[in-house]
């Protein structure tokens, strides 16, 4: 216990330490005005950590000992590795911080009364127009007799979760955004740290560009066949009936079915239910390409430093400082733990609603008799198996930082006597008991192993489904 709190209580010195170039917040900043303006406050206080960056002369010593400043700009940085996918994410409406496309975080701003805010904000709220229109369908629709009868399930609530998860996605990104400044502060200092004597950094930018265009690629082909499943009816022949207005209340009619037996049709809803039904789908995948992004910067992070162990032990054995490894794997850790903080809300909505949706399109297969359109059937196989492998991609990515978390620990199995010291033992227990995952809402650590409980949980649910589909089947 005594090594325990020892090691805990420089952990913290240590980071405090990395975190010289974006500290001093006020305490003074945090009392009862924050809570009721929480926004306004936090991002005040980032400012005031700017400036006192900028000012405080016992910052130049911190500057001058790194070969990096805060203002250097490395393009395998995570902040600019991230910035062409937020960028996009921004035409969405999410995430509406200014400064994305500058080279360094240190230009990051969160401002209340922006163009971005306002246009998040707007956004938001036509989201929440539909998804109250869709939450009074299921509240209406929905009995004993709903779960008894072919396709009742997903009728009355499907509306309400698509919809009510993209106005969450939408809720959280904009609480993230006051605090996606500080975030990269301490991710520029842990990678300050950690590459302080190194000039190779993980790849990231070809990485993440892979994973996000691949994702949305198949995202994109996917909502074409929506629509084209949904506008089977509509005359592509060129004749009188193919106007843009016959297709758009063809295609509103039959997806949104659930919203005109609330509401009446006209053009002008129409425009609507597209443009708002683009932006839903959008949120819902960026959620699990962001969470894959940041699951993949911090993995990767680990497996560069795994690597530099790796062979620093080989070559160079008398030289190695198990000192250096050890707070350099703490820095990471903490990291993890901050990271998880701030986007553990996301993680658990994106795991949520793939686990419904897989449930529902499980459902609908299996109960399914009706003969259907070859279109139909394309469909219906190429979502479910696209959302089946995004299910898996984010939990496989995510599970990683685990995986690597761990990797080190045969270097230190095999260390010679004479290399492993007092500071390697440490550096064993911390990496053997450390719990370095990122978790939904700490309901659950995402690890490999928590696949294999997703999937039991799909196939417990999908029983109950089917024995309510009982007397319809």
């Amino acid at each position: 216990m005594v090594v325990f709190a020892m090691m805990h209580t420089e952990v913290q010195v240590m980071m405090l330490k990395t975190k010289l170039a974006l500290t001093e917040i006020p305490t003074k900043s945090r009392n009862s005005t924050r809570k009721i303006w929480p926004f306004l406050v936090y991002n005040h206080d980032i400012e005031k950590l700017r400036i006192n960056y900028n000012a405080n002369p016992s910052r130049q010593k911190f500057r001058d000992e790194h070969s990096h400043s805060m203002d250097a700009a490395i393009p395998e940085s995570f902040h600019c590795a991230m910035r062409p996918i937020l960028r996009l994410a921004q035409l969405f409406g999410i995430l509406p911080v200014s400064g994305i496309k500058s080279q360094s975080p240190t230009e990051l701003r969160f401002k209340i009364f922006s163009f971005l805010t306002v246009y998040s904000v707007f956004i938001i709220v036509m989201i929440l127009f539909i998804t109250v229109i869709s939450m009074i369908h299921m509240m209406t629709t929905i009995s004993a007799e709903t779960f008894h009868t072919r396709g009742g399930i997903g009728e009355a609530t499907i509306g309400t979760v698509f919809y009510g998860n993209s106005l969450l996605g939408a809720i959280l990104f904009f609480w993230l955004s006051s605090r996606w400044t500080s975030l990269q502060y301490e991710w520029k200092a842990m990678e300050q740290y950690i590459d302080s004597n190194c000039t190779v950094h993980p790849r990231l930018r070809w990485k993440f560009l892979l994973i996000s265009s691949t994702v949305l690629l198949l995202a994109l082909i996917e909502h074409i066949l929506s629509i084209l499943n949904n506008a089977g009816s509509y005359e592509w022949d060129g004749s009188s009936n193919s106007t843009f207005r016959n297709f758009l209340e063809i295609y509103s009619l039959r997806s949104h079915a659930f919203v005109f037996k609330i509401m009446d049709y006209n053009f002008a809803f129409g425009i609507y239910i597209f443009i708002v039904s683009k932006l839903a789908t959008f949120i819902w995948n960026f959620t699990d390409v962001f969470v894959m992004l940041v699951s993949t910067g911090l993995a990767e992070r680990y497996k560069f430093l795994n690597k530099r162990v790796a062979i620093m032990l080989v070559k160079d054995r008398r030289s190695f400082s198990w000192h250096k490894v050890r707070k350099a794997y703490a820095v990471l850790s903490a990291l993890v733990k901050k990271v998880d903080d701030h986007i553990s809300p996301i993680i658990l909505l994106s795991f949520g609603n793939n686990l419904y949706f897989i449930c529902l399109q499980l459902l609908n297969g299996l109960s399914n008799s009706v003969s259907s359109s070859i279109l139909s059937d394309i469909y219906f196989f190429g979502s479910f198996a696209f959302l089946i492998a995004r299910t898996c991609a984010v939990t496989l990515f995510t599970a990683r930082i685990h995986d690597q978390s761990k990797r080190v620990l045969p270097c230190l199995y095999s260390c010679s006597t004479s290399s492993y010291d007092s500071e390697a033992q440490r550096l064993e227990y911390q990496l053997a008991t450390d719990d370095v995952t990122l978790t939904g809402l700490r309901f659950f650590s995402i690890t490999r192993n928590f696949m294999l409980a997703v999937a039991g949980a799909i196939i417990t649910y999908e029983v109950v489904l089917l024995q309510f589909n009982n007397s319809s089947l």
